[in-house]
């Protein structure tokens, strides 16, 4: 049985401390709603606030740790990952789609590996105050408590954090599904019993996958690619493919209704940006709407009334709708407690941009 060593240990307070600071900062952009935004290649968004967290990530650890190599999402890969015994795996926003949408599903994600195995991890949600940890060897816990994932041992109506359409394409049986852009979130919700599982189609990076990995092995869980393989943080490419993550009970037969509706191909089930540019013959109509309210608490979602809720207006795309919340968002500089959204409604209306209802 691996115990947890002292230096781990040492390596994990350092990264919980490390997140936690990152947090205040992530936090703060979060909160004042105005969070500068551009895409980078494969048409990723990525935000000043992802930077900004990089960048104190970078500063702490990297002095406190000189020796250990680097692989951040938001830094040039170096691949002082490959020469050096022990290295850090950064992703300063993981669910940056829900961070620009105002939806508090988003966290920073923090591991050490040692020859390509995680052997400290942290997944930080910053506005619900929840800090997933784990040590090899030493369990895993949510804001000190030690976790464990459920006992599901059957797929039908288990709780799944995914893409209904995507299930609903591939003939799985009814589930009870809800969706979280952060991978890690995903992983971690599964680790401590909030859900049953999760299963993603796409690939996902290391810094998707490390920290969280080692909170799910850690609490007692199951974690693999799509074919049922443990995930090697020690390859050139950062790429995996897919996650699946369940409890001992639900894993297996999760990994098997993959292979049953992929038929042993998941490479069919990659969502490619490619495939989301819409050409002549298949533009669909986008649809971003810009409303704001008086909220009860202005970490939450919930409406003061209703009846009050302000709406700005409906636009055909992301820029005039982000002008329209801009101008309104200006206007709540004496009220903490109005805010305005952007709603991407198309998204909700069709989930896979295909023109087609979900």
């Amino acid at each position: 049985m691996t115990r947890a060593t002292e230096a781990h240990k040492a390596d994990l307070n350092l990264l919980v401390r490390a997140t936690r600071e990152a947090g205040t900062i992530a936090r703060d952009f979060y909160n004042r709603g105005n969070t500068k935004s551009w895409h980078k290649e494969n048409d990723h968004p990525v935000t000043e606030a992802d930077i900004a967290v990089n960048d104190h990530l970078l500063a702490v650890l990297q002095p406190a740790r000189p020796d250990y190599g680097w692989l951040s999402e938001e830094t040039q890969d170096d691949y002082s990952r490959q020469s050096s015994t022990r290295s850090f795996v950064i992703d300063p926003i993981d669910g940056t789609r829900a961070f620009m949408d105002g939806r508090p599903h988003f966290t920073i994600c923090a591991a050490v590996t040692e020859n390509g195995k995680p052997v400290a991890g942290v997944v930080y949600n910053p506005v619900k105050e929840e800090m997933f940890e784990a040590v090899l060897g030493g369990g895993a816990r949510l804001n000190g408590t030690t976790i464990k994932p459920g006992t599901c041992d059957h797929i039908e109506n288990c709780t799944m954090i995914g893409y209904p359409r995507k299930f609903r394409r591939l003939g799985w049986p009814d589930m009870q599904i809800s969706i979280r852009n952060s991978m890690a979130y995903r992983i971690v919700m599964v680790a401590a019993n909030i859900c049953d599982a999760t299963v993603s189609f796409t690939p996902k990076s290391d810094w998707d996958l490390a920290a969280a990995a080692l909170i799910a092995t850690e609490s007692g869980g199951i974690i693999t690619d799509l074919e049922g393989l443990a995930f090697n943080f020690t390859s050139q490419s950062t790429s995996n493919n897919g996650v699946i993550c369940a409890s001992p009970a639900l894993h297996p037969l999760l990994l098997e209704q993959v292979k049953a509706s992929t038929a042993g191909n998941t490479k069919v089930l990659e969502t490619k940006m490619s495939d989301r540019k819409p050409t002549k013959e298949t533009q669909t109509q986008l649809l971003h709407i810009v409303i704001g309210g008086e909220l009860i608490d202005p970490m939450k979602t919930e409406f003061m009334d209703l009846e009050k809720v302000i709406y700005i207006g409906a636009y055909p795309n992301y820029k005039k709708a982000y002008e329209a919340w801009k101008s309104a968002a200006q206007t709540t500089v004496d009220n903490a407690h109005m805010r305005f959204f952007i709603l991407h409604a198309h998204e909700l209306i069709d989930p896979d941009n295909d023109g087609i209802i979900g």
